[in-house]
């Protein structure tokens, strides 16, 4: 067992960097597959394309959803003026997934 804490990471595409360091993106939906984060859990966020570090996020509150149940809070959580708008980005990533993970940060570093 290694005695260095290894920080759990996350990736975000890059375009999503600066509403993330300005504190307008405050959460992500995630599929079953991510939904492995906790509360008071600090992780190293990376960009997708690149793995370019961005900044360490705390993960706040961890739930899940289910795909007809997202709301405007969700949306806003996410920096979208409406619920339609997060409901087709979120098809275009995850096509058939009913059961989604909602998961919000606040960086800490």
């Amino acid at each position: 067992e290694s005695w260095s804490k290894s920080l759990d990471k996350i990736t975000f595409f890059t375009r999503l960097e600066r509403q993330i360091l300005s504190g307008k993106k405050t959460a992500t939906i995630r599929d079953k597959s991510e939904s492995h984060y906790y509360p008071g859990q600090v992780v190293e966020a990376f960009t997708h394309e690149d793995e370019r570090k961005i900044c360490r996020l705390e993960i706040v509150d961890v739930e899940n959803v289910e795909f007809e149940k997202l709301c405007r809070k969700h949306a806003k959580a996410e920096n979208l003026p409406f619920v339609f708008m997060l409901k087709w980005l979120l098809r275009k990533i995850y096509p058939t997934e009913s059961s989604l993970c909602f998961v919000s940060f606040k960086v800490v570093g």
